[in-house]
């Protein structure tokens, strides 16, 4: 009896080791993910954003929502790049999700920080100049701020 019981509690203990393993891979997809999706999100509020900059649907009064989505956003950027989430670590921890993020993230932190502070700040300041009641010139000016920025941290810290 007292082998059956050791059989099934090591058979228990196999098992448990090998799901924490899965659990782990999980969690760093789920990380990755995530951060994909609330990417998707800031994209699709300064999409939409800039058809409305653009004149091309009429609907200006919802140009706020859209500029403080994205000022939302921005502000956790910083936050959505665990280590565990980004090559070659993500690798290492089992992700089998596939990440556009580079290495460049983690061997230049300070420059990433910089970078999505950027975007928090040009987003922040559209959303201001939408508050301030700023005319559509000075808009489309704060507007290509949040490209310029945009692009600068993809040059950077996104495979293409």
């Amino acid at each position: 009896m007292k082998t059956i019981s050791a059989i099934a509690g090591m058979t228990t203990l196999a098992f448990l080791v090998s799901l924490s393993g899965t659990l782990q891979a999980a969690d760093v997809d789920g990380q990755i993910k995530y951060r994909q999706n609330v990417m998707k999100a800031l994209g699709g509020h300064i999409g939409a954003a800039d058809r409305i900059i653009r004149g091309q649907v009429p609907l200006k009064d919802q140009l706020r929502l859209h500029a403080a989505g994205a000022a939302d956003i921005a502000a956790i950027l910083t936050t959505l790049f665990p280590k565990d989430s980004v090559p070659p670590e993500a690798e290492f921890a089992g992700a089998t999700v596939e990440t556009k993020a580079t290495e460049a993230v983690l061997e230049k932190p300070e420059a990433f920080k910089q970078a999505a502070l950027k975007t928090k700040e040009t987003t922040a300041a559209f959303l201001a100049a939408i508050d301030d009641g700023a005319d559509d010139r000075t808009l489309a000016k704060a507007f290509r701020e949040i490209g310029k920025s945009c692009k600068a941290c993809h040059k950077d810290f996104r495979r293409k």
